[in-house]
């Protein structure tokens, strides 16, 4: 884990910064900018830490985004419009922000001689249909007019910007592609989230399609040590990692049945036609984080299921 260090994490303060956050705040200053409109941090006991400074702030303000790198050493730049659904009230938003807001964030940090950026993309990049995608493959996006691509193709976009200030000004970048991420203290758009809220409400869960769909879910502590990895290692040039857990792969219907389960309720499980395009399989390859940063995933599906259960029935009113 780096230490000594001034970190500032665009989007500090939503589900995965707040981990960043609790894992940075022992030995680093940490800079949270971000507009809070999805606060996580509530529910930890880092706002009192004296080496933390919270910058409400909005990544398209360009100006009040490089003043606040001032001095860091460290850029994380998780700020964005995330989930399908979100992306989907407004996809001129959601380009504007996921794409202009990491050229502001490179920007800043080339002004403000920032030693390492490390900015979040998506595993969407990988479009409708991969198995063990790797890094290097080639990737196909859908047509133009579905919404869910337009937030694929801004994370890929903002990878290419990452590379290009890379080549340009000798900026070392790393783009992280998360596979679906989860566990307690998740807002805003989640699959596991919703359907351990509707079993604990006893309240129907929504399968979209026949459920067959297959995705592999990643804890988000594994994730977030996946991360600190990258901080961590000596990388050249810019760098792309996929960081998510293959070994915890299961179909839609049977996560459904999963957490039914684990939560001993008795909701129902309704099949709905899905809304748009949808992903049919999606299984990461982790070979390149694992050989080059030694990343390994330590939590299993049931054990990550279980972890948000517990909290999710402390925090039923969790907001969106």
């Amino acid at each position: 884990m780096i230490s000594g260090k001034r970190v500032l994490i665009t989007g500090g303060a939503g589900f995965i910064g707040s981990y960043l956050v609790e894992g940075l705040l022992p030995g680093n200053d940490v800079i949270v900018y971000d507009n809070m409109h999805r606060n996580a941090l509530q529910y930890t006991q880092c706002l009192e830490h004296p080496n933390l400074t919270v910058i409400e702030g909005d990544v398209l303000d360009a100006g009040r985004l490089s003043k606040s790198m001032t001095g860091v050493d460290v850029c994380i730049h998780a700020a964005a419009i995330a989930g399908i659904y979100s992306v989907g009230e407004s996809v001129l938003r959601t380009l504007n922000v996921n794409l202009l807001g990491t050229i502001n964030a490179l920007e800043a940090a080339v002004a403000n001689r920032v030693g390492k950026v490390v900015e979040f993309s998506t595993s969407e990049v990988y479009g409708p249909f991969v198995y063990r995608g790797s890094e290097a493959d080639r990737l196909s996006l859908g047509p133009t007019g579905e919404k869910r691509w337009a937030y694929a193709l801004s994370k890929l976009a903002s990878e290419h910007f990452a590379d290009a200030y890379t080549a340009q000004y000798g900026l070392p970048t790393v783009s992280i592609r998360p596979f679906n991420v989860y566990g307690p203290r998740q807002v805003g758009d989640g699959a596991i989230r919703q359907m351990i809220l509707r079993a604990l409400r006893g309240e129907d869960i929504v399968v979209y399609n026949d459920g067959t769909q297959v995705r592999s879910w990643c804890f988000v502590q594994d994730f977030v040590d996946g991360l600190f990895l990258t901080l961590e290692a000596q990388l050249e040039g810019h760098c792309t990692f996929n960081l998510g857990n293959p070994q915890a792969t299961v179909t839609v219907l049977g996560l459904a049945e999963t957490i039914l389960r684990l939560t001993g309720s008795r909701s129902r499980i309704l099949f709905q036609p899905h809304p748009g395009p949808e992903v049919e399989l999606r299984v990461p390859d982790v070979a390149k984080a694992r050989s080059q940063l030694g990343f390994e995933t330590r939590v299993g599906l049931e054990e990550g299921l279980r972890c948000s259960i517990e909290w999710y029935r402390k925090h039923l009113d969790v907001p969106p």
